[in-house]
């Protein structure tokens, strides 16, 4: 009987951790959300400051991702997709509203509004590189 009891205690153990591993990697999966190609010959440099920080949920990222708004004239405001928020905290890169920055990316469309995917964001003297020269993520 102890025996029997033991064997049903280690299998409901199994289903609990496969149940919460299974749940867990379903919050973490996207709809199918076509995302576009990074094009370097479309490369452009933008500058600007920044707006607002945010992080949300993002097909581009696969997850939470990290977003700047970056107002490039009084009136124009656009989103830069940089990277997954872990890859972005892991390097303690924090930005701030009032930064002057520029940025290398493409600019396209992408869930419905005018966006760049981020290669790269200088500030002052410091670059981080979100993308290789091929404009694969290295996040």
């Amino acid at each position: 009987m102890k025996t029997s009891r033991i064997i049903v205690n280690i299998l409901a153990i199994i289903g609990l951790v496969l149940t919460t591993a299974l749940a867990a990697g379903a919050q973490k999966s996207e709809p199918n959300v076509a995302v576009p190609k990074y094009d370097p010959a479309a490369e452009a440099v933008f500058k600007g400051t920044v707006e607002e920080v945010k992080d949300r949920q993002c097909p581009m990222s696969g997850g939470l991702g990290s977003h700047l708004i970056l107002r490039l004239s009084p009136n124009k405001t656009i989103e830069v997709h940089l990277a997954t928020t872990k890859f972005v905290k892991n390097y303690d890169l924090f930005f701030n509203k009032g930064d002057a920055i520029t940025v290398i990316g493409v600019k396209l469309q992408f869930e419905g509004v005018e966006t760049i995917f981020a290669r790269e964001v200088t500030r002052g003297t410091e670059t981080f590189t979100f993308r290789d020269k091929d404009g694969t993520p290295i996040w």
